[in-house]
């Protein structure tokens, strides 16, 4: 009989075992493709080009055009490197067009141009003659030579430079095109992990506490905001259960995300933990305590010592609850929340 009931346990653990891996299928394959995206968003060349990500059962498929046989190599290998993948197909191209040309940084020494070989010729005549006509008036009057000679000015002009054939051809530099805005739309579900804790009894409505993005923010196929992205939480509403009624309750929004270092405001639906009623569980004390006090009181003094010893029994309860709080609730450290948008978010870069 033993042996049947372990056999029966071990086909239920097979059971819940299969159906579990059936159901999480396809969510791992949905956390592989986020994570691969946010990968390729942190690199600062491939964020700049159209890659999509596709992963069925752990097989991811690359889509898209990269600039170079270098940056598809390095898009391969953030795939193959992601936990969970058994395949990566590549199918992206690469086009020149998709790269930036760069600028030529090719600085020509600037040279002072030759003159033409009819300036040259020009020049000898001009000196020739003026020789001559020096020469044959310092024939008649050496003196009157000498000083015509010493006063006759230079008729050589220095040569302007010409621009050198490099710098005319270079071709200006085209700045980076800045990337669009994005839009997250309302209804987006945002799920943040806490840092801080909150708890009832200490906290208080309008605190904020501090969390961080548990898994990145996807737009059509573009990694908006990554894993681990800043985020900020305020306690709107705090309850603490009193000593005799009541319950404790924490009420949470998600007031802002931080991305590429700007914080934006968020606008998210309420998030709410409720601890148990502590009317309930103060009647169920008091209660407790009469049948108590009544079974002891009855069996010392029969009929009447059953009244005596209820009512005793129901004060003492009552004693003890007033004298505790109710349960309290906490949000520890580390916990994860979701939270649904309630206004879209206009991402600038």
């Amino acid at each position: 009989m033993r042996g049947a009931k372990i056999l029966v346990a071990a086909l239920g653990a097979v059971l819940v075992f299969g159906a579990c891996n059936l159901g999480t299928s396809g969510s791992d394959d949905k956390a592989i493709t986020a994570e691969i995206q946010s990968k390729l968003f942190q690199d600062p060349v491939l964020k700049t080009r159209s890659i999509t990500v596709n992963s069925q059962k752990g097989v991811v498929v690359l889509n898209g055009t990269v600039g170079s046989d270098s940056e598809k190599a390095s898009a391969e290998g953030i795939a193959n490197k992601t936990g969970g993948v058994t395949q990566v197909i590549d199918e992206l191209t690469v086009s020149a067009a998709a790269a930036q040309p760069a600028p030529d940084t090719q600085t020509a020494a600037s040279a002072t141009p030759e003159l033409p070989a009819e300036a040259r010729a020009s020049k000898r005549e001009t000196s020739a003659a003026r020789r001559k006509r020096h020469g044959s008036s310092a024939s008649s009057d050496p003196a009157s030579g000498d000083a015509s000679q010493a006063a006759a000015p230079s008729t050589q002009t220095p040569a302007a430079p010409a621009p050198t054939t490099a710098e005319a051809a270079r071709p200006a530099a085209t700045p980076p095109p800045k990337p669009a805005p994005v839009t997250i739309p309302a209804g987006e579900t945002v799920t943040i992990q806490m840092i801080d804790p909150i708890d009832s009894s200490k906290s208080h409505a309008g605190d904020e506490f501090a969390a961080t993005l548990a898994s990145p923010i996807v737009v059509g196929d573009k990694v908006v905001v990554p894993r681990g992205a800043n985020a900020r939480v305020r306690l709107v509403q705090s309850a603490s259960a009193g000593h005799m009624e009541g319950r404790s309750e924490l009420d949470v929004q998600l007031i802002a995300i931080e991305i590429n270092g700007q914080s934006y405001s968020t606008d998210s639906d309420i998030f709410k933990k409720v601890g148990a009623s502590r009317g309930k569980r103060t009647a169920e004390t008091v209660g407790g305590g009469a049948a108590v006090g009544a079974l002891i009181g009855g069996l010392l003094g029969h009929g009447k010592g059953a009244a005596i010893g209820a009512g005793v029994g129901a004060g003492s309860g009552a004693a003890v609850q007033a004298g505790t709080k109710g349960q309290q609730v906490q949000i520890p450290s580390e916990s994860k929340i979701d939270f649904t948008l309630k206004s879209p978010i206009t991402v600038t870069y």
